[in-house]
């Protein structure tokens, strides 16, 4: 190809590069002066190699968002069109039309020369010239010849250019899915219920796996073949593990209960000495000491935990005569809350309770139901009431209260049962340091609430409509008795010493007010053979002896000590038991002796115990006093202590009814206190 020629249509030049080339870099430019002062130094020139090897990929894929997967791409052309520039190089045919398209350059300036014009006109037009005075066209002036020199500072580098990968967005429509819309109230019972429901739908899950195991268990028994007799010698198995002793055979039916048997027997064995001095011993020094006695320890009743926690309460079954509960705690009453926990012991095996029942909070008193040997009641540290059927040794039937049965706020301190006829809800009451005497019954499975007594209204009442021959509640409550013959009679103890007498039917104010101690009162219990009479406690060191609707005590007892509790004795109207907080035990007989006790003893421990409560056998003349440090003892009253009136031998019940109402009434007749 050539190129000039005047006139002539442009062509384009199309340079294809191939994929790889190799250029060296441009040298630093450089400018040097010659005789004309207009050249300059050109670029370094470009080295293009072409190869045969292609370099292109091979098995190359995309994603096709059209089908959601990657495909393989077709073989296409490497080569890429990055510069395309017109071409100035025409053919010698072409010229006058090139002419025709190439741009007009101005004319340059004149250039003043001390040659004369004659002699330029002369070089330039061959002699003739024009003016612009003269008619004609002006003849074509020859161009000048432009640089062909490319401007070092005028450049463009060349770029490498790659496919974009585009996304298309496919839209489909789908029907929507169906929805539904209801409202429901919902509150914090429902949510109760729901828990319960669902708890109880997993545990009726639970016993249907039990039943279809026993089945199977049944029908692979019966379905085993008869083997021939094969004495088959293996090697002694190694011993199992410390904390893994037993294995899966204890899961055995029937070897729980064959276990409980063996433990028995090897308990009774064990502590052989006790239970014959239990039924056979009698202190014979009470022959020589008149109006004195003495106590016998016999069990000790422990468990493995309970050295940390305190004795809060105990209490003897009224239908097994070797069954009792404690209750334990790890603090004061109204002191900071901590675990506890609920015991059942047997007199048959004194080593290890039967029943366990660890609580969250402290166990600070229990009450065994009259008629249900199983069932206890029980008050937590937290203001909860738990009532416990523990007739099923693996599943044990608990129902508490909860914040949505209007629970007690603080320490429940004392709770009792009622007795209720056939076929209707078992009943107990609650009395607690928030100033609440509460009614709970047992229905469909679940504590029913009725508020009875209420100090926190009754002073609010009281103090803002006085009521004439009526005395407002005051104080917080510690402790109550129901009277044994009438149920609506109840007289509750409080922190300010005094007792009030109450009606559960007339809940808004006292029927009577005993001005009974200085401190807070610790426990009131009523006389079950004289039903008109009741004792109390304090901490003010005296227990006194009441006669209903009287104001002053028939006797007055100082102990020396802050007395933790009281007891009646079942078999005598005129004999209780009463612990102090130093650790002694009194026994008092107001029939024989008034002032003086017939028998005062410390607990025997290696350190000084603190006693906390106490509690009489109703079928045996035994006692059983808690203290600090878990300590429960059992102590047996010498005969001393429990003689009978001199009329009572060979008499019949009714006669021995009459001789125990005879001694209280003696007393009565005989204190210099008693008014009206």
């Amino acid at each position: 190809m050539g190129g000039g020629g005047d006139g002539g249509q442009p062509s384009k030049m199309l340079f294809r590069l191939g994929s790889k080339f190799r250029s060296r870099r441009r040298d630093d430019f450089s400018f040097s002066d010659d005789s004309d002062g207009q050249q300059g130094t050109r670029e370094p020139d470009v080295v293009i190699r072409l190869t045969t090897c292609n370099k292109s990929t091979k098995d190359e894929v995309r994603y096709s968002f059209t089908t959601g997967k990657y495909e393989a791409v077709q073989d296409e052309d490497p080569l890429l069109d990055l510069l395309t520039l017109p071409s100035r190089v025409v053919h010698k045919s072409e010229a006058p039309l090139s002419k025709l398209l190439m741009p007009t350059l101005p004319p340059p300036p004149p250039s003043p020369s001390p040659e004369s014009p004659g002699d330029s006109e002369a070089e330039e037009g061959g002699g003739e010239s024009w003016r612009p005075g003269e008619t004609g066209q002006r003849p074509l002036l020859p161009r000048p010849r432009a640089d062909t020199q490319p401007n070092p500072f005028n450049f463009s580098e060349r770029v490498s250019q790659t496919t974009r990968l585009t996304k298309r967005s496919l839209g489909i429509q789908t029907s929507p899915p169906p929805s539904t819309t209801f409202s429901r109230c919902v509150g914090l019972y429902k949510i109760y219920q729901a828990y319960k429901v669902d708890y109880q739908k997993i545990l009726e899950q639970e016993m249907e796996m039990e039943k279809k195991e026993k089945e199977k268990d049944r029908g692979a028994s019966k379905q085993k073949p008869v083997l021939d007799p094969i004495v088959v010698v293996r090697p002694p198995s190694p011993p199992p593990p410390p904390g893994k002793l037993g294995g899966p055979d204890l899961r055995l039916p029937g070897l729980l209960w064959a276990a409980r048997v063996v433990e028995r027997m090897v308990s009774q064995n064990t502590y052989d000495d006790i239970s014959q001095d239990f039924k056979y011993w009698e202190d014979g020094s009470d022959e020589f000491r008149h109006l004195e006695g003495s106590l016998l320890p016999l069990w000790k009743f422990h468990h493995d935990r309970s050295r940390s926690f305190i004795v809060s309460d105990v209490c003897w079954s009224p239908v097994y005569p070797d069954l009792l509960a404690a209750a334990y705690t790890t603090g004061d009453i109204g002191g900071p809350e901590g675990a506890g926990m609920l015991c059942l012991y047997t007199l048959k095996n004194p080593a290890t309770p039967e029943r366990v029942f660890h609580t969250p909070c402290g166990v600070l008193c229990l009450d065994f139901h009259p008629k249900h040997g199983s069932v206890v009641a029980a008050g937590w540290s937290d203001g909860t009431v738990v009532m416990y059927d523990m007739k099923s040794s693996t599943r044990p039937i608990i129902i508490t209260s909860t914040c949505l049965n209007d629970k007690h706020l603080l320490p429940v301190t004392q709770v009792r049962w009622m007795e209720t006829e056939v076929g209707e809800d078992l009943c107990f009451f609650s009395v607690s340091l928030d100033g609440r005497l509460t009614q709970w019954t047992v229905h469909a499975g679940v504590l029913q609430f009725m508020h009875i007594l209420d100090f926190n209204v009754v002073e609010h009442l009281s103090g803002s409509v006085p009521v004439r021959d009526k005395v407002p509640l005051e104080g917080v409550a510690t402790s109550m008795a129901f009277q044994p013959d009438d149920i609506t009679v109840v007289v509750v103890g409080v922190d300010t010493g005094v007792v009030f007498q109450c009606s559960t039917t007339c809940p808004t104010h006292s029927l009577f007010v005993y001005p009974a101690h200085s401190s807070p009162v610790r426990k009131v219990a009523w006389n079950t053979h004289h039903t008109r009479i009741f004792l109390s406690c304090s901490v003010d060191w005296t227990i006194k002896i009441w006669l209903q609707h009287t104001l002053a005590p028939l006797v007055v007892l100082d102990v020396g000590g802050a007395v933790a509790g009281v007891t009646w004795s079942p078999f005598s109207s005129s004999v209780f038991v009463a612990v102090t907080d130093e650790g002694r035990v009194y026994v008092y007989d107001l029939f024989l002796r008034r002032c003086r006790p017939l028998c005062v003893q410390s607990l025997l421990q290696r350190r000084r115990v603190a006693a906390t409560s106490v509690a009489f056998n109703p079928f045996h003349p035994i006692v059983v006093v808690g203290g600090e440090r878990g300590h429960l003892v059992a102590l047996k009253l010498s005969p001393n202590l429990r003689k009978p009136h001199k009329e009572a031998k060979g008499a019949d019940a009714q006669r021995l009814r009459e001789l125990e109402l005879y001694k209280m009434e003696r007393l009565i007749a005989t204190s210099n206190n008693t008014s009206g």
